[in-house]
């Protein structure tokens, strides 16, 4: 997407190719790879079912990987949001399509075809372990992978982080289990 800016990142032209800075303060995926991620699974012709896609800068930035090849299905419940995603990143991206829903009701996806690679899960829900659990279950192929992007005081502000942490990886160390 030539000169297609998603959220006023900067960009670069080397040797007649565009490219995209991946901010790591606006994407948790990308603070994620700068901090040492290990597994990376977007690649190209990937497919993917992203949960709380938001305006879209993280997905952007998956869309070019995953190319024109790959798709991403976008789900998002936030209708002010949505609205963002598909006027800057979604109306300009063949490989995305947009699901308009909650993540809570995987089955009216009605959009989604097949098992897909990878399951990214970034809501803002207390229950956002049981949400991702049903998602991958119904559209997690076996050996995909599984991302958890966890929002501690969306779980319960009332604890700090590290004590929540604690006391949900028994769930989080069940659903790695369960998909490998």
């Amino acid at each position: 997407m030539i000169g297609n800016q998603v959220y006023n990142e900067k960009l670069i032209t080397k040797k007649g190719t565009e490219y995209r800075l991946w901010d790591p303060f606006r994407s948790k995926l990308a603070a994620a790879i700068m901090n040492g991620l290990e597994i990376f699974p977007f690649k190209n012709k990937s497919s993917v079912l992203y949960l709380g896609v938001s305006t879209g800068t993280t997905v952007s930035h998956i869309s070019d990987i995953v190319g024109p090849s790959g798709i991403i299905f976008g789900v998002e419940h936030a209708s002010r949001v949505a609205r963002d995603f598909l006027d800057r990143v979604a109306s300009h991206r063949a490989n995305i399509i947009p699901i308009l829903q909650d993540a809570r009701k995987p089955k009216e996806y009605f959009s989604v075809f097949g098992k897909v690679d990878v399951v990214y899960v970034d809501i803002a829900q207390p229950d956002q372990t049981n949400i991702a659990i049903e998602n991958c279950k119904m559209y997690l192929k076996k050996d995909g992978y599984f991302f958890l992007v966890i929002k501690t005081r969306s779980i319960d502000v009332t604890k700090s982080p590290k004590e929540l942490l604690k006391k949900r990886y028994k769930e989080w160390k069940f659903i790695l289990r369960f998909y490998k």
